[in-house]
């Protein structure tokens, strides 16, 4: 029996593809401690580019420059997140009122339980004060596992910060680089061509990551101003917050409206103030949706809704919260090199919007 040449072809091309696709998540998936500060760090540095440029314009040397970009980028992050940590202390005073109201809610519940299922009171509350206890337990491991994870983050953020100080430093040479390496492998021809790749690449990320910001910025007012109208208490810091989160597409959006909804379920005797919320922040989400969003954003780089949720759930699954941030850009990113590259422009068109 033969074996035709071209299927066996066909067969290997598939078989390498499919490994180089597997080796590659699995070294995304277990180096993300390593890569997700130097991916945060790229698109920090392509954002800070214009003003590090703009500083250089004024006669000032690029290490300055590139420090100072950072440091006031640093300083703005450290005041919102003070008054973050300002606020959750105002919304701490309210624990007491919040703690009758759950033990209300956790009465009307054993009520409920016991008429229809027959589970009489005192044996709910036996369960409920063995979970209690198991995780009390378990509440100096918890501790720790927090005071971990603060100093971890406090490590990448400063890993971050020198990573970007020195990207915007040493932004030429990384250019050169790259254009070396193609004048050695794909001739001279394309160095002119893989420039113009690599600006373009440069300016779209760095317009994507500024319009994001941008658009927390207005959400985080239009947020505040709605919410302080309608009387919601601590309205800056669920503002704030909800804009954040609005950073993750799709999802995003769903859960910070979710978050001020159900505080407003708990702390209102109505059900009137929680409805006006939900509608509130559906109004809103509209407005992002089709004005913010696609002025601000959209326009910058532009992916279909298909591809930017399975590249959300895959970020999220390789690299956690942090990849769901950060995979949509780096996917921006590979849409303006496949539109850039013939061969490639049919990637480009299929994951377009």
């Amino acid at each position: 029996m033969k074996t035709n040449p071209t299927k066996m072809t066909v067969l290997g091309s598939f078989n390498q593809v499919l490994a180089f696709i597997v080796l590659f998540f699995l070294i995304m998936y277990f180096a993300k401690a390593f890569l997700v500060p130097i991916a945060i760090s790229g698109l920090m540095a392509m954002l800070l580019l214009p003003v590090c440029r703009k500083l250089e314009g004024w006669n000032m040397g690029r290490g300055i420059a590139a420090v100072i970009s950072v440091l006031v980028t640093l300083l703005v992050i450290v005041g919102v997140l003070y008054v973050l940590v300002n606020e959750l202390v105002g919304l701490g005073a309210e624990m007491e009122s919040i703690g009758k109201k759950f033990n209300a809610m956790f009465a009307h519940g054993h009520s409920l339980v016991s008429e229809h299922f027959d589970v009489s009171i005192s044996k709910q509350k036996e369960y409920l004060q063995e979970q209690v206890a198991t995780w009390s337990s378990s509440a100096g491991k918890l501790l720790g596992g927090v005071l971990f994870s603060v100093v971890t983050i406090l490590g990448n953020l400063l890993i971050i910060t020198v990573y970007t100080i020195l990207m915007l430093i040493y932004r030429r040479r990384i250019k050169s680089f790259v254009l070396q390496i193609v004048d050695k492998y794909a001739g001279h021809n394309e160095v002119g061509h893989t420039q113009e790749i690599v600006d373009k690449i440069t300016r779209v990320s760095s317009r994507y990551v500024a319009g994001i910001f941008l658009v927390v910025l207005i959400l985080s007012i239009i947020y505040f101003i709605g919410l302080t109208i309608i009387g919601i208490e601590n309205a800056l810091f669920f503002s704030i917050i909800a804009a954040l989160i609005n950073v993750i597409p799709y999802i995003g959006s769903v859960a910070g409206g979710g978050i001020v909804v159900l505080y407003t379920l708990i702390t209102r005797d109505t059900l009137s103030i929680p409805i006006i919320v939900a509608v509130f922040f559906t109004v809103t989400q509209q407005l992002d949706s089709y004005v913010l969003t696609p002025k601000i954003t959209g326009g910058q780089v532009q992916l279909g809704p298909l591809f930017t949720i399975m590249v959300l759930l895959l970020g999220g699954m390789v690299w956690g919260t942090a990849g769901m941030v950060l995979f949509i850009p780096l996917l921006g990113i590979f849409k303006v090199i496949f539109d850039q590259v013939e061969t490639l422009k049919p990637y480009g068109y299929l994951i377009g919007d």
